[in-house]
């Protein structure tokens, strides 16, 4: 992982504009990747296995997270944002130093794409919607992949949603792995990966191939390419690779090929908002719960 945390900080200084997601990024991925990183978020209930259904592994969960690592990646990431000259950057540092922000509550927000509670969170700090959604989105990566890492024997031996099995996120990409492209949907949250078929939408289901498609820049439609379905108007980012990608390196290349993302917009694809199930999670402080 430091390679890939290296390969974002040399993004973050050749394009101001990635710049602040980048860093945040390879901030999040640091803490994840330090000794006690893995001990940042556990499951305070037992373990399950996933059903073969279209429960992910979070639902119903309680987490019990390590709110003093929180709380300074936090303060980091704000930081970021501050000396990226990201507009109220210092407003939303105030908030997080002075707790008018508490982490864990923007925490559980953002694990359940709850728009109600960023809303109010962002209106306690004075500060966009926006803003505090990108702060919570990176304060989630270490909790989600932690989970994930301490929960291998809680992956589902079958998954047939679009969404991930772990989080209930939407896809951030897609890999067609090795000689056999064998199509994988990757989440950026979590780092999980699962088994999709070929034509078929993540996102609304389709499998009529006369509805989908793909675009991608002359020469690289092998290696690279956007696939579209215009019964929804998604799409998502496809990607042929050796084997799978780390996190980080999940991340890097949604961050480095952003250029895909304003074509899609501009034809009139996007990408689906919030969850692709309707997750409910408690987090509480693991100094608390000890």
């Amino acid at each position: 992982m430091t390679a890939v945390i290296d390969k974002l900080e040399q993004l973050a200084e050749r394009d101001a504009v990635l710049a602040p997601l980048a860093r945040s990024y390879a901030a999040a991925l640091r803490l994840l990747t330090s000794p006690t990183g893995t001990a940042i978020a556990v499951f305070l209930d037992p373990a399950v296995r996933l059903a073969s259904g279209a429960v992910p592994l979070l639902h119903g969960r309680t987490i019990a997270t390590d709110l003093g690592a929180l709380r300074q990646l936090a303060a980091d990431t704000t930081a970021i944002f501050v000396r990226s000259g990201v507009p109220e950057a210092g407003t939303l540092l105030d908030a997080v130093a002075s707790d008018r922000l508490p982490p864990l509550d923007l925490v559980r927000a953002t694990l359940c794409a709850d728009q109600e509670n960023l809303q109010r969170l962002a209106l306690a700090t004075q500060t966009s919607n926006q803003l505090v959604a990108v702060l919570g989105s990176v304060l989630v990566i270490p909790i989600a992949a932690a989970l994930v890492q301490n929960s291998a024997a809680a992956s589902p031996t079958r998954w047939q949603a679009g969404y991930c099995p772990i989080c209930a996120a939407w896809p951030t990409l897609a890999e067609l792995r090795g000689l056999e492209r064998e199509r994988w949907l990757r989440c950026g949250r979590c780092g999980s990966g699962w088994r999709f078929p070929h034509q078929q939408c993540p996102f609304c289901g389709n499998s009529d191939h006369r509805r989908l498609g793909y675009f991608a820049e002359e020469g690289k439609q092998d290696s690279q390419r956007v696939e579209v379905c215009q019964a929804c108007r998604g799409y998502v980012k496809t990607f042929a690779t050796l084997g799978p990608w780390s996190q980080g390196e999940v991340l890097w290349h949604d961050l480095t090929t952003v250029e895909l993302d304003l074509v899609a917009a501009e034809r009139d694809y996007r990408r689906p908002e919030g969850l692709g199930y309707p997750l409910a999670v408690q987090i509480v402080a693991r100094e608390l719960a000890a």
